[in-house]
């Protein structure tokens, strides 16, 4: 199994030193990928008005899963205090000029967000820069507000999502493309970029539930769910089969998971908060718990309330854990 970990562009604390440092960690000590993730504003107003989307229980296991969905909370509260985001596009480029093995992926890109011909473009570019090392993990987008702000439709990003995605590849696959489509329609143009990897980079598409599974089946080269624990994940490993057999295609996509909160290492200077730190064996075990379903490929967020816990969470899994994947 191939194990990445974020770069927090979330954190106020996370600007083009912290990235470099983080990056050049990874680079250098054996991981297999960084992670950029999306939000392009935060917009204000009541809490009705800014409220974000609750998260699918789809995946949770035990009592969890008889829940009913997660209430919406506050942007304030979503984002944590953390008034902050950097753009992953741009921070892709910058770890395509720092890094010279890892692949560069996301979790994720709202690909509803941004016209889809700037986007194929970036993805080009980025992929060429790279020579070759980008994964894409996309998604629909969950902060109506955010949409508003950006003068799009919520009730639509679905189908957004899956034209876009099309119209991205048509794009990226021939010197010449043309696409008519419910929201974007171009060409006969010629595409001016081809990208390292052919026709495309891998499409992982993110979401938990049903809608979100036959996504990836039908467009996507792979899942990225986020999965609350491994349990639960095996229903949504068994309902992936499942939808794959009735929608005829042969092939299973591969797994990749986002683990943003479920690692927490018992480093030096680690304190204890809502997760429990781990010890090496720990985290191996929790980690291979995912690897038996068939998990190919992992991202970690470990615990980064500054940039030097981060990257001292960074050493010592990859000095204690990371071998047992290997």
């Amino acid at each position: 199994m191939k194990i990445g970990i974020r770069i927090p562009c979330y954190r106020r604390w996370c600007r083009a030193a912290e990235v470099r440092r983080i990056a050049e960690a990874a680079d250098g000590l054996g991981f297999d990928s960084v992670w950029v993730q999306d939000h392009l504003v935060a917009p204000m107003g009541t809490a009705d008005e800014t409220a974000v989307g609750g998260t699918s229980h789809f995946l949770k296991a035990g009592a969890q899963a008889a829940q009913a969905p997660a209430r919406p909370t506050s942007l304030f509260d979503y984002y944590a205090g953390d008034d902050w985001w950097l753009d992953p596009y741009p921070v892709w480029a910058f770890l395509a000029g720092i890094t010279k093995r890892v692949t560069l992926a996301s979790d994720i890109l709202v690909l509803p967000y941004r016209n889809p011909i700037v986007q194929a473009k970036m993805i080009g570019t980025i992929d060429q820069l790279s020579n070759g090392r980008l994964m894409i993990g996309t998604g629909t987008g969950h902060v109506p507000a955010e949409s508003k702000a950006l003068g799009l439709d919520y009730a639509q990003r679905g189908r957004m999502h899956d034209e876009y995605l099309r119209a991205i590849r048509a794009i990226l696959a021939s010197e010449e493309a043309t696409f008519d489509g419910e929201f974007v329609s171009f060409g006969p143009l010629r595409t001016l970029i081809r990208p390292v990897q052919s026709p495309a980079p891998p499409f992982y598409t993110g979401g938990n539930g049903p809608r979100a599974i036959r996504r990836a089946i039908e467009l996507g080269d792979g899942w990225l769910p986020n999965a609350a624990d491994a349990e639960g994940l095996a229903k949504g490993m068994a309902l992936l089969e499942k939808t794959a057999v009735e929608m005829g295609r042969t092939d299973l996509p591969p797994v990749a998971v986002s683990l943003p909160n479920h690692i927490r290492m018992a480093t030096p200077g680690a304190r204890p908060g809502s997760k429990p730190l781990m010890s090496p064996d720990e985290a191996i075990a929790a980690l291979k718990a995912y690897e038996a379903l068939g998990v190919e490929h992992v991202s970690l967020g470990l615990l980064m309330p500054n940039a030097d816990i981060y990257v001292e969470q960074i050493e010592y899994f990859a000095r204690d854990v990371l071998p047992a994947f290997r």
